[in-house]
């Protein structure tokens, strides 16, 4: 087969915005036109082309996709959803680590189309990010990873403990030492509610991604440079798949992690034990 159809959608920025909004509903050219944002004599060849072609039908004033531009767009989305997720933050995914995503995620990572790309500024250099307490302190369940150590990580998660939020928290094994070192008191009242679960992940720090954090209403991501750095950096993104994406990492390390019994003590599971 010529790649005519492949043509057709890659290659018009305006038919294949047309596309994906018949993917959604039928709509009146109207309609087309204002959510759109361009002008009918702009329009009308596309829609003209994309009739002779078969991928959309017409009824009337109203518009919508063939079968056949159903098919296709439900296999090209992943491929335009990916392109949007790096193209919007270019520079930022030029220079992460990716090889902390397992492969299966990658294929999906167009789930995060609309993150939104945050840098704390000066003034907040030393405080947990924002958007981690805005919309972390009102979740009903957190899942936390962090792979590199914020002084601040631990009141925070007994807070939300003591809140009866269901948290689970994964280390890596160097900021599960100083945590389990310096914030000895605070970790052993974590472990104390049942509601909180801790982790270690027992692989180096760089196989993981520098941060998880996925609420109920938001998911931020945070990945090291490929300078093995972590800049501050770190993706917002409030979309139900994007988080149901957040879980699925999340989910990934802590089946590769060890659970905490007891912080420092006899009861911690012997692995973890190890590199105390």
């Amino acid at each position: 087969m010529k790649l005519q159809l492949v043509n057709l959608l890659l290659f018009s920025e305006k038919r294949k915005n047309l596309l994906l909004l018949l993917a959604e509903k039928p709509r009146s050219l109207d309609e087309i036109l204002d959510l759109l944002y361009i002008p009918r004599v702009s329009l009308l060849p596309h829609i003209k082309k994309l009739k002779e072609d078969g991928l959309i039908l017409q009824n009337g004033d109203m518009y919508s996709l063939s079968i056949m531009g159903s098919i296709l767009i439900r296999k090209v989305r992943p491929l335009l959803d990916a392109a949007s997720v790096f193209e919007d933050n270019d520079y930022y995914w030029s220079y992460r680590k990716l090889d902390s995503i397992p492969f299966h995620l990658l294929k999906s990572i167009g789930d995060l189309k609309g993150s939104q790309l945050l840098e704390p500024g000066l003034t907040h250099a030393f405080d947990l990010f924002p958007e981690l307490i805005d919309h972390f302190t009102g979740s009903s369940k957190i899942m936390l990873l962090f792979s590199f150590f914020h002084p601040l990580i631990p009141s925070f998660s007994l807070e939300l403990a003591k809140k009866n939020v269901k948290i689970q928290l994964i280390f890596s094994r160097d900021s599960f030492a100083r945590f389990s070192g310096d914030f000895l008191r605070t970790g052993e009242k974590i472990l104390e509610k049942k509601n909180a679960s801790v982790f270690v992940h027992t692989g180096l720090p760089l196989e993981i991604p520098a941060l998880i954090a996925v609420s109920d209403s938001a998911l931020l991501l945070g990945f090291f440079n490929k300078k093995g750095k972590f800049e501050g950096q770190y993706l917002l993104n409030i979309e139900p798949r994007a988080l149901s994406w957040g879980r699925d990492l999340f989910e990934y390390y802590r089946e590769k992690s060890e659970k905490v019994c007891s912080i420092n003590s006899p009861g911690t599971d012997p692995d973890i034990q190890e590199f105390l």
